[in-house]
């Protein structure tokens, strides 16, 4: 019932090209959803805002040091920069319940979006939740 639910919202940190390959480095990384790390799962990216530019082929890639850390290779997405937001699609039962704090990085909070209305039903972890048992 939740696999088909869930997003997990990204900001584009910035738009990285090395030589004619585009990178888009989000601030969600393999610690929030790491399916595409692990099997090559597909997950639909979309930007949050709808642009009119033309499609660029990148890859949406993540903060975290790792060749891993990437939530999708090859990707046509419209031109997005920094300070823009990505939508990852239907992470319902593969976010949450499967992230970790991987790399000292507090997971991410949890919203509830109930037609018009959202409610904050897990807040984002601070840096002493996560170190408190050590």
């Amino acid at each position: 019932m939740v696999g088909n639910t869930g997003v997990l919202g990204n900001k584009v940190l910035y738009h990285k090209v090395n030589y004619a390959k585009h990178f888009l480095i989000v601030d969600g990384a393999i610690n929030e959803l790491i399916r595409p790390a692990l099997y090559q799962a597909y997950h639909e990216i979309r930007p949050a805002e709808q642009k009119e530019e033309a499609p660029v082929e990148v890859d949406v890639v993540g903060p975290v040091c790792e060749t891993g850390d990437s939530f999708a290779h090859n990707r046509l997405l419209p031109q997005l920069e920094s300070g823009d937001y990505l939508a990852v699609m239907n992470v319902g039962a593969y976010g949450f319940v499967s992230a970790s704090n991987y790399n000292s990085r507090p997971r991410a909070p949890e919203i509830l979006v109930d037609e018009d209305r959202t409610r904050l039903i897990r807040r984002r972890e601070s840096f002493q939740d996560f170190m408190g048992g050590e």
